[in-house]
């Protein structure tokens, strides 16, 4: 009886213990090149990815992009997961939404 109970707590708490996987966001991932659009404090867009493919390009405003990446120019490959932060900025609006990047490598 003993045993059930252990066995069964232990189950029960395995259970708790596991995390759950949002997949309610959409990885993506591209070539980008990383670039400097000024400073922000002075009407800048601060660091960013340029993405350029066949059918799209566009910016994209990571929310935490590593410092040994602020590199202008760099080449990267990136995985980022759109959020629903806009960022702020004197943009036309509608204002771009930041990105959350999941994943990056120099090329």
């Amino acid at each position: 009886m003993k045993k059930t109970l252990f066995i069964i707590a232990l189950a029960a708490i395995t259970a708790a213990s596991c995390k759950k996987v949002n997949t309610s966001k959409k990885e993506i991932c591209t070539d980008a090149v990383v670039r400097w659009g000024g400073d922000p404090a002075a009407d800048g867009t601060g660091w960013h990815l340029y993405v350029a493919s066949d059918n799209i390009t566009a910016f994209k405003y990571p929310d935490n992009l590593p410092d040994d990446f602020k590199v202008a120019g760099l080449q990267v490959a990136v995985c980022y997961e759109p959020t629903d932060r806009d960022f702020i900025c004197f943009c036309m609006q509608p204002l771009p939404k930041m990105v959350h990047i999941t994943f990056i490598k120099r090329h």
